[in-house]
């Protein structure tokens, strides 16, 4: 039996000794704990943080997922210092390399898997900018199915918007494949365009794809490329449109742009 906690709630979590982050998590209204839900990582971008994630709908996938889905969004650390603001953004908070947030991903998912009824098999990571490139290292590190030795869980599918490398250095594993999406603004002046393509094509190459180079959008507000030949249930697909960065094309704003159906339309397949 699965304990019934309030919909949306800050959590503090000590994880490791000396170590504490938080989170904030969003239960469906109509939580059955009979029924296995999909569980999402919002992970947020450089000076953003948890609070900013709920205030942003989770990236805009709330409202589409119909009480279908537990959305958790972690806390970075400005420095090694655990961020601790509780308006929407925190100046310097991110995802740093060295700062145990792996662990605290672990974490997060033992604590909402140990008090709720989650489908294991349907966990996903998104993220923007250096939480595209956390989220990215999530998928890199703890594939569904992967090496029980590193982990008890694993992520079935990614959506990075507007991503670089900067979390860490690990590529996808062959081995253990995850469905990859992927959108990135041909004039994006923070993390180039063609970065992002590149961590697009190792997903590709991981999940058996036949790698060509997406469509860059030319005319209209964007294009969608789906890689040919992927493993079974293991798709990849970079969206290029015509901005900067953003994790919301052409609006800015999440309830006036494309992209969360996308992904949520993405995430679907599985």
């Amino acid at each position: 039996m699965k304990r019934r906690h309030p919909n949306e709630v800050f959590h503090d979590l000590d994880f490791e000794p000396g170590s504490q982050r938080r989170y904030i998590l969003n239960v469906p209204t109509n939580y059955d704990n009979t029924k296995p839900y999909k569980f999402i990582l919002a992970v947020h971008e450089l000076n953003g943080n948890d609070k900013e994630m709920y205030s942003q709908k989770y990236y805009g996938l709330l409202p589409l997922s119909n009480d279908t889905v537990i959305f958790a969004a972690p806390n970075g650390v400005n420095g090694s210092t655990p961020c601790s603001g509780t308006q929407s953004g925190d100046g310097g908070c991110g995802w740093p390399s060295g700062n145990n947030n792996m662990q605290l991903m672990d974490a997060v998912v033992k604590q909402v898997t140990d008090n709720f009824c989650v489908d294991t098999n349907h966990i996903y990571a998104t993220g923007w900018s250096y939480g595209a490139s956390m989220s990215y290292e999530i998928g890199c590190e703890r594939p569904l199915g992967g090496p029980a030795a590193t982990a008890t869980w694993g992520v079935r599918a990614v959506a990075n918007y507007s991503v670089a490398q900067m979390s860490g250095s690990c590529k996808p594993s062959t081995s253990y494949p995850v469905a990859y999406y992927l959108s990135h603004g041909t004039h994006d002046s923070v993390l180039g365009y063609s970065g992002g393509i590149a961590l697009a094509q190792n997903w590709s190459s991981a999940d058996g794809c036949t790698w060509q180079t997406p469509t860059s959008v030319t005319s209209g507000t964007h294009v969608c490329t789906k890689m040919a030949g992927c493993k079974a249930g293991y798709p990849v697909e970079v969206c290029s449109f015509n901005g900067d960065h953003t994790p919301f094309p052409d609006s800015g704003n999440e309830s006036s742009s494309w992209g969360p159906q996308e992904v949520w339309t993405f995430f679907s397949q599985f």
